[in-house]
């Protein structure tokens, strides 16, 4: 066997006419040979209860087999296969009977070919069964034939992706008489019994002969493709399948999948949405939800368009995509109505123009259960009708006693008042109502003779009837007018929040505030409660974000387990989708093309199955944008750490290298002068041993002033530097650095120009002394011997300017700004020793003191380091001296 797993598991397909042909046994005899070649065969749902050869051989092979799960269901304890158990004892071949079945409300996925597309993902094999009844595409010829509605079925975009179809097959009356031994309960039989019958048999047999003929000859047309064989290649046709909210919609999609999988072409579903030709009602919304779901599910590519004209959008659609076959039902209207009106079908074909149309006539079976009936009486209001007629009585009652001078076709006029304001408030039905009460109060109270309903003069038959034509005309476009505002405010709702949340996700970059603005958009679009589930560092799950009003729902046990396995296989589940769909929830995978962020949950308990749908899409949409927002800021952050990580890398290898060339020499200088000390004790004179004295003292001030830089360097960086503040002396903070410095001053001239009134700082000292040692140590290395260094001090009512002046080598331009970071020293200056850090703590000690540092050019040559400093209120600390002189050292 291979060493390691597919991707993908093989999936091999027996295939029968009915019950009985020995599907399993072949399944079972097929599974023995591979397990004696070394392959580790698992049982994961057998049925064999009424064929005893099969069960014989079951028994006989000992094959491995999965326990079943038990689950509790209306009061019993039925069982499922347990998918989960397969997956986590992975072997090579598993064995499932019955692809068609299914599951029991509760099992994890509600039809058992969902299971056996779980486990293919896992890289493992399945043999599995099927009778050609349950092929989703044939399923309403075989209802035809057997005159049995078939439930469970299997879509065939699904069997597409077997790999081996393996046709079982026994004539006729063999499969009759096997019939007759096998099953012994006479209810039971007497229910197969028209199913089983010669006719019947033969008629499925050829279906099924047709069906694997047709994927062997897919399989081969493929093969050809892929081995680049020539041959005649048929041109493909793209079809079309007109759908509505009409049962009969169901036969048109399986006739359309017939039709495309013939002409080998792609197929495309579509639903025209009209404001007028909504469905009404909520049975309807579902059922056309249902429909393309079903064409989703039999691979076709469902698409939806808005409009006013059927026709003309389908036919726009059609030439859009090159449809060249359209397949339409015939509806089930009066001829009457065909005469004054064009169905949608003749608009369709008499503007075609080279299309083909392919009308289906049908009779759809319409009834209406208690359910519906129960629902349409609970939705009537008698509210709108009570408001018409108490609208018209007063109306009446007003014109009776003003209006009796107008003339009678005003007052009809404003009958029609009523009738347009229920057509826009309350709809079609309240509007006619109102027309229709409009007539008899104008003819009761107004026309002669009065207070009857007796019409004196003929003519006015003829203004009631043209009067309710009015009406009703009025009345329809006002409630044309009012399905529209809806449907457009529906759609706009839609827009809105789509667009609201792309805009905000675009602009908010902190993840925290990015999450709750999610949570909170999407609760108040479709006001429930919202939970965002995002792992943790050990990769768990847990609710990161939830809408302000609902905090609590998504933390329980149940939701959290949905939640975990939504985000190990990036599927969508809860109501509404193909897996656990008891749920009250909706559970969408936040999802991008390279990876899974998390799960965006939704409470969808009290929703109607055709709200869930339309907010099945919305949320949809909203994941892949929430994704995307999610990815972004993921993103950013981590670009961020990485460039936070290469930096820290670039400091730390600068910090070892500075460190380790500033260490070295002075280390180096203190050792030989230390070891000439102790070895030539006698050869030395005084002034010999002064000078390596003084040179040991030199390294170890050096290493001194590294390690200050350093520790004050830490300070900065932790955020641990506090100043110790104090009113200072500017003359006595220059007298220290002059001290500091003077030992390695060398032959280079140090002079301080100070104002009439050396001003005082409000500052910390210790640390004012450290950045004018560090800046004064950098014009002393980068400034030639018998240079001159001015140290001078300025002050104005905006604060204090100390400026330190050299004849150095000068800072090009473009690194003025640079080198006060950290470990940057310009190239220039590379062959002076130095670690880069002096100028950076500089910066960071003014700035704590609210003060800015600054580098420019000399006037003649070298730099000019400008430190501006805040000073505070010193006018009582000295007298004004107007004798004062500037002094010079």
């Amino acid at each position: 066997m291979e060493s390691s797993r597919k991707e993908r598991g093989n999936l091999t397909l027996f295939l029968g006419a009915a019950p009985g042909v020995g599907k399993t046994y072949a399944m079972l005899t097929a599974a023995k040979q591979q397990r004696d070649r070394g392959a580790d065969v698992l049982l994961g749902w057998i049925e064999a209860d009424n064929y005893p050869d099969t069960r014989k051989l079951a028994s006989q092979e000992r094959f491995n087999s999965a326990s079943p799960r038990s689950i509790q269901y209306q009061g019993n304890q039925a069982y499922e296969m347990d998918t989960q158990e397969i997956i986590k004892r992975r072997p090579h071949l598993v064995l499932i009977d019955n692809l068609q079945h299914v599951n029991v409300p509760g099992s994890l996925k509600p039809k058992r070919y969902w299971d056996v597309e779980a486990i293919l993902a896992q890289g493992i094999d399945v043999y599995t069964t099927l009778n050609i009844q349950h092929v989703e595409s044939l399923n309403d010829i075989v209802t035809q034939i057997v005159g049995v509605k078939i439930i469970e079925t299997v879509p065939d975009t699904f069997l597409e992706h077997a790999d081996h179809i393996q046709l079982v097959d026994i004539p006729a009356d063999e499969l009759i008489g096997r019939f007759n031994q096998s099953y012994h309960d006479d209810n039971k039989k007497e229910k197969l019994l028209g199913f089983f019958r010669v006719g019947n048999l033969n008629a499925l047999r050829e279906m099924t002969f047709r069906y694997a003929a047709q994927r062997l000859d897919s399989q081969l047309e493929a093969y050809m493709h892929a081995k680049h064989i020539p041959g005649p290649w048929p041109v493909a046709e793209k079809l079309m399948v007109c759908v509505s909210a009409s049962p009969f919609s169901s036969q048109l999609i399986r006739m359309g999948r017939q039709m495309a999988a013939s002409l080998k072409s792609d197929w495309i579903v579509v639903y025209v949405q009209t404001p007028q030709g909504m469905p009404g009602s909520e049975k309807g919304q579902h059922q056309l939800a249902r429909h393309l779901q079903l064409a989703e599910e039999l691979g076709a590519e469902v698409v939806s368009v808005t409009g006013n004209q059927i026709a003309e959008e389908l036919l726009t659609l059609a030439r859009s995509r090159n449809v060249k076959q359209i397949i339409i039902g015939k509806p089930n209207r009066l001829r009457i109505v065909e005469w004054f009106r064009s169905s949608i079908v003749e608009q369709v074909i008499r503007n075609s123009d080279g299309i083909n149309i392919h009308v289906i006539p049908g009779k759809p079976k319409i009834s209406v259960d208690k359910e519906t009936k129960s629902r349409s009486v609970s939705a009537f209001s008698w509210r709108p009708y009570a408001a018409v007629t108490l609208f018209i009585a007063l109306l009446t009652v007003i014109l009776h006693a003003f209006g009796l001078a107008f003339d009678l076709v005003n007052i009809a006029l404003i009958y029609l008042f009523p009738v347009l304001f229920s057509a826009v408030y309350w709809g079609l039905r309240p509007s006619f109502y109102a027309a229709s009460l409009g007539v008899l109060a104008f003819d009761f109270f107004f026309v002669a003779p009065v207070l009857s309903f007796t019409v004196a003069d003929l003519r006015y038959t003829i203004s009631f009837v043209v009067y309710l034509a009015v009406a009703a005309l009025t009345a329809s476009l006002a409630a044309r007018l009012r399905q529209q505002l809806n449907f457009v405010k529906q759609r706009e709702a839609t827009t809105a929040t789509l667009y609201a949340l792309s805009r905000q996700m675009t602009a908010i970059t902190d993840f925290n505030s990015l999450l709750e603005n999610i949570s909170n958009q999407i609760s108040d679009t479709i006001g429930t409660q919202v939970a965002i589930y995002l792992p943790d560092p050990i990769d768990d799950l847990k609710v990161t974000a939830s809408s302000s009003s609902h905090p609590v729902w998504g933390k329980g046990e149940s939701e959290m387990v949905i939640a975990r396995w939504v985000y190990e296989h990036g599927e969508m589940a809860g109501r509404g989708s193909n897996t656990l769909r008891e749920s009250p929830g909706l559970y969408v995978p936040l999802r991008t093309e390279d990876r899974i962020y998390g799960v965006l949950a939704v409470n969808l308990e009290e929703r109607a199955p055709s709200v869930v749908a339309e907010n099945l899409r919305l949320l949809e949409a909203i994941g892949g944008l929430a994704a995307s927002a999610i990815a972004r800021v993921k993103l950013g952050e981590e670009a961020k750490l990485a460039h936070l990580t290469a930096e820290s890398e670039r400091i730390r290898t600068a910090l070892l290298d500075s460190v380790s060339h500033e260490l070295r020499t002075p280390l180096a200088t203190i050792i030989g002068s230390a070891t000439g000390l102790i070895e030539g004790d006698r050869l030395f004179s005084s002034e010999d041993r002064l000078d390596l004295l003084s040179t040991i003292r030199d390294g170890a001030l050096r290493m001194n002033r590294l390690v200050t830089n350093l520790l004050g360097m830490v300070k900065l960086e932790s955020g641990m530097l506090r100043l110790r503040k104090k009113w200072c002396d500017v003359e006595d903070i220059i007298g220290v650095v002059l001290s500091q410095v003077k030992d390695f001053q060398q032959h280079r001239k140090i002079s301080v120009d100070l104002p009439e009134n050396v001003p005082f700082l409000l500052g910390d000292d210790v640390l004012l002394e450290q950045v004018l040692v560090n800046v004064v140590s950098n014009a002393i290395k980068y400034s030639p011997d018998h240079s001159e260094i001015i140290i001078s001090v300025r002050q104005d009512d905006h604060g204090v300017t100390l400026t330190v002046a050299d004849s150095g080598i000068g800072i090009p331009d473009a690194d003025r700004i640079r080198v006060f970071d950290k470990f940057y020293r310009a190239d220039k200056t590379r062959h002076v020793p130095g670690t880069g850090l002096g100028l950076a703590i500089c910066k960071g000690i003014i700035e704590a003191h609210g003060g800015t540092i600054t580098a420019a050019p000399n006037i003649e040559k070298g730099t000019l380091i400008i430190i501006n400093l805040p000073k505070g209120d010193q006018s009582f600390m000295y007298p004004i001296d107007p004798e004062g002189e500037s002094r010079t050292s």
